[in-house]
């Protein structure tokens, strides 16, 4: 297995999980990364701290041939790789490297949780700049090579792309928790914001909801950033929530004494205000420590939870407010903004305005997930006028529920099963390799509908 890095989080736990139900089934794994882990490594599972595989701004042919040469020289022969988010744009060798392995006839399985194409311009637009032959080189095909995705609509856009639909697998996320937490308060008086703070997680919109729900509640979050490029917006942020006098605390997991466990544990109920995920695991997780969920919905993400039986009521789809409420200078800045986005796009027909509004204005409301920080901030310091009703009424038969639908369909069992289907024959399959149209990955991308700021 292959990534950036093993600092804790989402991609972290479930890298993890998939390693040791391999294990506990007899496979040898091995765990490839550009950083020393953060936490305890499962038993059994083999740790390579590659710093070739780390984040990069830069390219050179060198470089890529350092990458490959590390590699091959830590794995040895006859091996199945499974790499995660190979095309993201955190660094051009790390990309190369690997799509040069699955061109060479390296059997691969690729799992891209997150696309430079959907709200990472910057990632998307140093790709551009630095790789040879791109975008052409950013999804390989051929017989020895799958693709895993965790929801429907990624498979779609890959099959649209041209990834064969047999080789694309739906790998929901390995869940497991602890329902021996201590039972949660009812009505809730702790609400946990299992997420590290970064843009993407739409921390105003967690704000805003502190800033309404009255002065019985505390709210935490569970991790601070890691990116030196994500640290000033937390800590206006944080500055803001201290300024109001709101009852946050950031980052109550990043104590080296703390455990998972002993964050969750601190809640009564968890919360969720993201307006982009790619594992999803903020909807299901909850559940599994015996806590409810209440927030923002991503339909995109949740429909294939719902359709295997998760409860997901107590989700909204969107958060108007009056626009209005807005700051003078958001139009003028969204429309830049959004411009410089479709020029990463490789869109050059301009964006008008009125189009604009008329796409994201509905009865004189936006929803706030769409707004920038600036505007976030403007709505937040008029929060007195909003009337937003925070939810008391979590019941525990829905918990229970969800608890048992989500360790049948998610647990150890079915992801080991998806994992042997997923790696089958791979192998053993004649070598062929051809390559995806990778613009059609960033056209499915291009809807106004279902982009935020926050992404762009």
């Amino acid at each position: 297995m292959v990534h950036h890095h093993l600092r804790r989080g989402g991609v972290t736990r479930v890298m993890y999980a998939h390693a040791r139900i391999l294990c506990e089934a007899g496979e040898e794994v091995m765990i490839f990364t550009g950083e020393a882990p953060a936490d305890p490594v499962p038993e059994g599972v083999r740790i390579r701290v590659l710093p070739e595989l780390g984040y990069r701004d830069d390219y050179s042919e060198t470089e890529v041939e350092n990458c490959l040469r590390a590699l091959r020289s830590e794995a040895g022969a006859d091996l199945l790789w499974h790499v995660h988010n190979h095309s993201l744009g955190k660094s051009p060798v790390y990309t190369a490297a690997l799509c040069r392995m699955a061109a060479a006839g390296e059997a691969m399985v690729f799992q891209p949780h997150d696309f430079a194409e959907d709200g990472r311009p910057a990632n998307l637009r140093l790709l551009r700049k630095t790789l040879p032959d791109f975008p052409r080189q950013l999804y390989p095909i051929g017989p020895h090579i799958r693709y895993a995705v965790l929801q429907a609509r990624d498979a779609e856009i890959l099959c649209k792309a041209g990834v064969p639909r047999d080789a694309v697998r739906l790998l929901p996320n390995p869940m497991s928790g602890n329902a021996e937490l201590l039972a949660p308060a009812d009505p809730p008086r702790r609400v946990l914001y299992l997420s590290r703070c970064i843009r993407r997680k739409n921390l105003g919109e967690f704000l805003l909801w502190a800033a309404k729900a009255g002065d019985e509640l505390e709210f935490a979050t569970s991790l601070i950033p890691e990116n030196p490029g994500e640290l000033p917006r937390f800590r206006r942020w944080r500055d803001l929530a201290s300024d109001m006098n709101l009852p946050v605390q950031f980052g109550l997991g990043m104590a080296a004494d703390k455990t998972f466990d002993d964050v969750a544990g601190w809640s009564d109920l968890c919360m969720t205000t993201s307006v982009g995920e790619g594992f999803g695991m903020s909807f299901l997780e909850p559940f599994l420590l015996d806590r409810p969920l209440f927030g923002r919905d991503l339909p995109e993400i949740t429909a294939g939870f719902k359709a295997d039986g998760v409860c997901l009521d107590a989700l909204y789809p969107e958060l108007p407010v009056p626009v209005d409420m807005l700051d003078d200078a958001f139009w003028p800045r969204a429309l830049s903004s959004l411009q410089t986005w479709r020029e990463a796009m490789e869109i050059s027909d301009p964006l008008q305005l009125e189009h604009l509004q008329a796409t994201w204005v509905r009865e004189g409301r936006i929803d706030f997930g769409r707004l920038d920080e600036p505007a976030q901030e403007s709505v937040l310091s008029q929060s007195d006028a909003l009337n937003l009703e925070w939810p008391r009424n979590f019941p525990k038969d829905t918990r229970v529920h969800n608890r048992d639908r989500i360790a049948e369909a998610y647990g150890s069992e079915a992801t080991l099963r998806r994992l042997q289907e997923l790696y089958a024959g791979l192998q053993d399959a004649k070598p062929e390799t051809t390559h995806a149209d990778a613009t059609q990955v960033r056209d499915a991308f291009l809807s106004l509908d279902g982009l935020s700021l926050l992404r762009s």
